[in-house]
């Protein structure tokens, strides 16, 4: 019988298991059978199937289905009654517009009352959250066109929006649609730095409208030794 000295390598023997086991499972029933989160272990789903030997073909789809985005939507929310549509898409993957319709569908579904919320710190709005649902969506199909993409990555310190793989090298993504009067500051920056020192990854992008660029000049380019920032529109990007 093999011996497995690590954590990580029991984990992985687990998966090989299930996976053989379970040959048309995805990422959702993989972590609610075995409490093991895929990304911990492997870069994808398509990355494990080929350990345990199984071939991932198109109708075992890596995607869940609406109802399992829908149970997804409605746990997170029924732990956090108090969540934005904004934390729920960001946090379950869940596009809250397309499978509900609005926010307080979901709240309905959820059986929760829908919180009126103060202006105090930004507008909580549906149509401004599916505005930035939209314009994140717009700059990872550009990026996707130019090198490889791994949306939406959970790590240890939070929810990366992208990585981006471009001339061999891994950059870490965050994108802002800000718009109005507010511009990128100290506080997204130090975010993504966060990100970055989590990964060990030594470049960075951080990308909004050309209108939200920090408003003193040179300010785009940002060293912090050994990691550098950059700060892009849409229209740089383009530009690569």
């Amino acid at each position: 019988m093999t011996r497995y000295t690590t954590p990580i390598e029991i984990k992985k023997e687990v998966l090989r298991e299930y996976i053989r086991a379970n040959p048309t499972c995805t990422c959702v029933t993989i972590e609610r059978d075995t409490k093991i989160k895929i990304e911990r272990i492997h870069l994808s789903l398509k990355q494990a199937y080929q350990e345990a030997g199984i071939e991932l073909t198109r109708r075992r789809s890596i995607k869940r289905t609406e109802e399992e985005q829908k149970r997804a939507a409605i746990a997170f929310l029924q732990d956090h009654p108090t969540a934005t549509i904004t934390q729920i898409m960001k946090d379950t993957g869940v596009c809250i517009p397309r499978v509900y319709g609005s926010i307080i569908r979901l709240y309905q579904s959820a059986g929760i009352n829908y919180p009126i919320r103060k202006k105090a710190h930004g507008v909580a709005d549906p149509v401004v959250a599916q505005r930035c649902y939209t314009y994140e969506k717009k700059i990872i199909q550009i990026l996707t066109t130019i090198g490889q993409v791994k949306p939406k990555v959970r790590i240890s310190t939070g929810i990366v929006d992208c990585l981006f793989l471009y001339k061999n090298k891994m950059i870490v993504v965050e994108i802002k649609d800000f718009r109005g009067t507010k511009n990128i500051t100290m506080t997204q920056i130090k975010q993504l730095l966060l990100y970055m020192r989590t990964l060990q990854c030594y470049n960075g992008f951080l990308i909004c409208p050309k209108e939200s660029f920090p408003k003193r000049k040179n300010s785009r380019n940002i060293y912090i030794n050994p990691f550098l920032i950059k700060i892009l529109s849409e229209e740089d990007l383009k530009g690569l």
